[in-house]
């Protein structure tokens, strides 16, 4: 049986193994419990009580955190007319056509998502070399 260090141990005395504890009580208790030196993460697991191989009975689904992940990813955009307005009011970084094309292929991939219409997509075609590794 492997030994606890003396903060492990004192966390471990916090928590009641016996006990279900709503999610308020939960996360207080995980603040109270928490002894590392960063930022830890924690895993949550819920029992649906349901059938995955029933058709209809298959869970699928994902949700945004209210503070997100901290990270932001530069969008770049293959459109042209008011398809590239649209873009640059939706928070593109980057909207262009033909001048994109050829920044591509000169090796800039400073961007982590390509989205482009589908008029561009033959322009956009020819890149596959180059982004097809990026993702």
């Amino acid at each position: 049986m492997p030994k606890h260090g003396k903060k492990y141990l004192d966390a471990a005395k916090k928590v009641d193994s016996n006990k279900l504890y709503s999610v308020a009580e939960a996360m207080k208790l995980v603040k109270e419990t928490s002894y590392a030196n960063f930022d830890a993460t924690v895993d949550v697991a819920y029992n649906l009580s349901v059938d995955p191989k029933q058709a209809d009975q298959q869970i699928r689904g994902s949700i945004v955190l209210p503070n997100g992940t901290g990270k932001t990813q530069t969008v770049v955009v293959f459109a042209e007319g008011p398809q590239a307005d649209q873009a640059k009011a939706a928070g593109a970084d980057f909207v262009g056509s033909d001048d994109l094309v050829q920044k591509i292929q000169d090796g800039w991939l400073d961007f982590d998502v390509v989205v482009a219409t589908p008029m561009m997509m033959a322009k956009v075609g020819r890149l596959g070399r180059v982004l097809g590794p990026k993702a």
